[in-house]
């Protein structure tokens, strides 16, 4: 799946997709097993592909011995899988236990997990659902509609057997390309809109603010990145459900609104208590924009403690969704926050931390100059331990040219 380096490489650990060499590894990390094929039929999946020539290679030997192997039907004895089942039907089970119920491995499956596609957390992006559906699920829709035109074909023959023959194999291959077709509308819901919801009760699972495509984020985590795949991970990991519902109410204990994944569906929502919570603002990057008092004051003392150039620095706050990127409506006269604000707002510099820390210390002097006194004087220290400090660097020359006595 391209998380590690391949043996015998020269190098160990983990592959970087930028700029590592991925040509031992299946394209996008996507592990497609269609299980229409025949067992030995490895040429129309990712099983064909030379990226899981050792993957076969291994299942030969271990095959012979393994318990998975010989798991039937009924769960004991009976057939010998092929790799192809075993990896579609069995593998999660074992892969969930071994990683603690935070699987790193992920199958996406259809209903009855006919066609499972193995993704990799850390090989997940935004585009891994679109290359799913692009080259491996509607070639193999393609596939079984053209087998099914053969199949009426063949029932309409004069060859009475053969007739029969056909008319059995076209419920099987009807029945498939139904699941298929079905799990090619999860995949596009999920890749394009977002997860329905979990419950048709608005209170048990509120639905998304907003449809927005599929971004995951790792950190985000397991728990998270999988909620948003819920009805493609139903089949086989019932827990992305559940979690899908407790991110649609963030209620109590089980509030995920610190999450990319929440402002990305419920950026209202999300930005409303952002506004209220300093340490949400600081998660969303809009920390100097809601609250630069307390921007300001966490910057002079991380200074001291991390460096005397360090800044908070913040990108503009743009989420999707909101009534404007600047968290403004654009349509206004004027910017909310005043005319300051709407000039250097306006001005190139944009709304991250630059644009907010010179408006708040502009239209807030008195406020700046205080958190400045208070910073010095904590650095001083009490009692026994207190020292003389000889100076507090300020980056800001607005405070130096205003208020140039204040600061002396």
């Amino acid at each position: 799946l391209g998380r590690f380096k391949a043996p015998g490489s020269g190098s160990e650990g983990v592959i970087d997709p930028a700029k590592d060499d991925l040509s031992t590894a299946l394209p996008a990390g996507l592990l497609f097993l269609d299980g229409t094929l025949d067992a030995e039929d490895f040429s129309r999946d990712s099983l064909g592909h030379p990226a899981a020539a050792p993957l076969r290679a291994a299942w030969g030997t271990f095959a012979k011995g393994s318990p998975l192997s010989l798991r039937g039907e009924g769960g004991r004895g009976g057939e010998v899988r092929s790799l192809r089942k075993v990896l579609s039907l069995d593998f999660f089970g074992v892969h969930k236990g071994m990683y603690e119920n935070r699987p790193i491995h992920w199958p996406l499956s259809s209903s009855n997990k006919t066609f499972v596609a193995w993704v990799n957390i850390h090989r997940l992006d935004d585009q891994t659902l679109r290359v799913l559906q692009a080259d491996h699920l509607q070639p193999a829709l393609n596939r079984l509609e053209g087998e099914l035109n053969d199949l009426r074909a063949a029932r309409e023959g004069a060859d009475a057997k053969a007739a029969r023959a056909a008319e059995a194999r076209y419920a099987k291959v009807s029945k498939a390309r139904e699941e298929l077709a079905a799990f090619i509308s999860r995949v596009e819901q999920c890749a394009d809109r977002g997860a329905p919801v979990t419950d048709p009760n608005p209170k048990k699972c509120p639905p998304r603010e907003q449809d927005a495509r599929y971004a995951p984020d790792l950190d985000d985590g397991v728990m998270l990145n999988s909620a948003a795949l819920w009805p493609l991970l139903e089949p086989q990991w019932k827990d992305p459900k559940k979690w899908w519902a407790e991110l649609s109410k963030a209620d109590g204990r089980k509030d995920y609104d610190w999450s990319h994944l929440a402002m990305r569906y419920w950026p209202r929502r999300v930005d409303a208590k952002c506004q209220a919570d300093p340490s949400l603002g600081v998660a969303h990057g809009c920390f100097w924009k809601y609250h630069p008092e307390r921007a300001w004051a966490w910057e002079l003392r991380l200074q001291d403690e991390i460096g005397g150039d360090f800044r908070i620095e913040e990108a503009p706050y743009e989420p999707k969704g909101l009534i404007g990127s600047r968290g403004f409506d654009l349509n206004a006269e004027s910017p909310r926050r005043g005319d300051a604000e709407g000039f250097l707002l306006g001005s190139g510099d944009e709304a991250g931390d630059r644009a907010h820390r010179a408006v708040w210390i502009l239209e807030h002097p008195v406020e700046a100059l205080a958190a400045v006194e208070k910073e010095a004087i904590r650095r001083m220290g009490r009692g026994e331990k207190k020292k003389l400090v000889s100076e507090l660097a300020l980056l800001e020359s607005g405070l130096w040219s205003g208020h140039a006595a204040e600061v002396w």
